[in-house]
């Protein structure tokens, strides 16, 4: 059996740390130590720090990047098969997966404004979870950029957080990059949300994707004692101070995401992705006095589109079989 010893290979006991021979972690033939496996794992991070830390891929990244662009390495792809189906006829081709992730600490949090006697936007948790999602977006653009891309289809970003007011947060970006035939290569990828089906769908329309647009807003609500008197009342009825958080964090969200896509000279956003979230915070206001405050947050991502002449190769042509 396999998981048998082979005796007659058996020649003597397990070599033993600093007893000489080629095992890791044991001597050398210079006499010093091997380095071991935990120190080259010690030396990526620090290689991997540094290169991140200057706007670079670290170089095993960009290796394999190489590799699977000169075809040593098959690519890689989440497309469907009807969307291979629907972007090959027109040039496109899958380069290969590309992915790119931020750990990322936030010192000050919503949490931290517990008890706040006011209502209003956490601009600082803000700025942190629009920077997090940058970087992650950023770093997959740039394994698109090392592929050669035209454009990444199908982004979406995957949240990591520890637990309810952790400091710590880590988005993953994934998606696909493809190149268009005969077309010049950009220096940046077009990112989009839209997945390969969709994207030739909106060439065909007219419609070109430019870019991804997001909008964030983190909006702490202070509770009133005429809010927790109707939250504890046995009437049924709108508390109209939550409503209108909800609307003040969205409508907040998606001007932020309009000022994105302006910036990109947009004419339209498709919305992939909204999400709103409502956490409840207990605080106490004196004696005898607890409230619930709340914290919401709101997030939005689209597609940013640009209306345009549609290219010949996404013309669709009618086509009639003589033959019949």
């Amino acid at each position: 059996m396999w998981f048998r010893k082979d005796k007659s290979r058996d020649t003597g006991p397990p070599p033993r740390f600093g007893t000489g021979g080629g095992a890791e972690g044991e001597l050398g033939t210079s006499g010093r130590p091997r380095r071991l496996a935990v120190d080259d794992g010690a030396a990526r991070a620090r290689e991997t720090e540094a290169a991140l830390t200057s706007g670079r891929l670290p170089g095993r990244v960009l290796e394999r990047m190489e590799r699977e662009k000169k075809g040593d390495l098959p690519w890689t792809s989440d497309l469907s098969v009807n969307e291979w189906h629907l972007l090959r006829p027109f040039g496109f081709r899958p380069l290969g997966l590309v992915m790119g992730s931020s750990y990322y600490h936030i010192g000050f949090t919503a949490q931290n404004r517990a008890g706040m006697w006011f209502s209003g936007d956490v601009t600082e948790v803000e700025r942190a979870m629009l920077d997090v999602r940058r970087q992650a977006l950023q770093r997959m653009s740039m394994e698109a950029e090392a592929l050669g891309a035209n454009a990444v289809v199908g982004v979406r970003l995957e949240l990591k957080e520890p637990d309810y007011g952790s400091h710590e947060v880590e988005f993953t970006a994934f998606g696909t990059a493809v190149v268009l035939d005969g077309e010049p290569v950009p220096k940046s990828p077009v990112l989009c949300t839209v997945d390969g089906a969709s994207f030739v769908k909106l060439l065909r329309a007219g419609s070109i994707p430019i870019g991804l647009a997001m909008g964030v807003c983190v909006y702490y609500q202070a509770s009133s004692r005429q809010d927790m008197w109707q939250v504890r009342s046995w009437v049924n009825q709108e508390i109209p101070a939550y409503t209108d958080a909800v609307y003040q964090t969205r409508n907040r969200a998606v001007r932020n995401m309009w000022r994105e896509a302006s910036a990109l000279g947009a004419s339209g956003v498709l919305a992939h992705e909204t999400k709103l979230s409502v956490r409840d915070v207990e605080v106490e206001r004196g004696e005898g006095d607890d409230r619930l405050d709340h914290i919401v947050e709101f997030f939005t991502m689209g597609t940013a589109v640009q209306s345009t002449v549609v290219p010949a190769k996404f013309t669709p042509k009618l086509t009639i079989d003589a033959g019949k």
